[in-house]
C-alpha cells in the first residue's frame, strides 16, 4: 500500500515533465505559446478537425498570440514516411474538395507548400521524420515559418 502511495505521484510527476517538452518553441514571430495539446489529445482534435483519424499518436498542436498562429506537428517513423505523408495530403488538397486553395511550392523555401483557405495563410512541409503545417495571418506566417526546422526537400511537384 505504501510503495502503490509513492508511485502514483512519482508517475504524475514523470508525465508533467515529459508534457512540458516540445519541439515547439515557446515563441513564434514574437507571440508567445499560449496553448499546446501533445500526444492522444492532439491526434484527438486533428480527427475533430478533418472528421476522421488522420495523425499519429505522436502529434503535437501549439496555438501562439491567442490563436494568431498555429502549429500542427505529426511525428512519424522516419523521413520517408513524412515526406509520403505530405505527399498525400497535397494530392488531397489538389482535389479541390476541401476549403483550401491548390498548393503552391513556397518560391522562398524549396519543399515547402502554401495554401489559403479558412481566414488564413498555410503553410506545410516535411522535415526529416516531421510534418509541419502552420496557420496564420500572411504577415506573420512566413516568418514563423523561417524559425521552424527547414524542408527537407523532396520530389513534390
Amino acid at each position: 500500500m505504501r510503495v502503490a502511495s509513492l508511485l502514483v505521484p512519482l508517475a504524475l510527476a514523470a508525465l508533467l515533465v515529459g508534457c512540458g517538452q516540445t519541439p515547439l518553441p515557446p515563441r513564434l514571430a514574437d507571440l508567445p505559446r499560449t496553448r499546446a495539446l501533445a500526444g492522444e489529445a492532439a491526434r484527438r482534435h486533428l480527427a475533430q478537425l478533418h472528421g476522421r483519424d488522420v495523425a499519429p499518436a505522436d502529434s503535437l498542436v501549439a496555438e501562439y498570440g491567442q490563436g494568431q498562429l498555429r502549429v500542427y506537428l505529426s511525428r512519424y517513423r522516419d523521413a520517408v514516411t513524412a515526406q509520403a505523408e505530405l505527399e498525400r495530403m497535397l494530392a488531397g488538397l489538389r482535389r479541390g474538395r476541401s476549403p483550401f486553395t491548390v498548393p503552391l511550392p513556397d518560391p522562398t523555401a524549396r519543399g515547402r507548400w502554401t495554401t489559403v483557405g479558412l481566414d488564413a495563410h498555410h503553410l506545410l512541409w516535411a522535415s526529416g521524420r516531421n510534418v509541419y503545417w502552420l496557420e496564420g495571418d500572411p504577415r506573420r506566417v512566413f516568418g514563423a515559418a523561417d524559425q521552424l526546422p527547414p524542408p527537407t526537400g523532396g520530389t513534390v511537384l
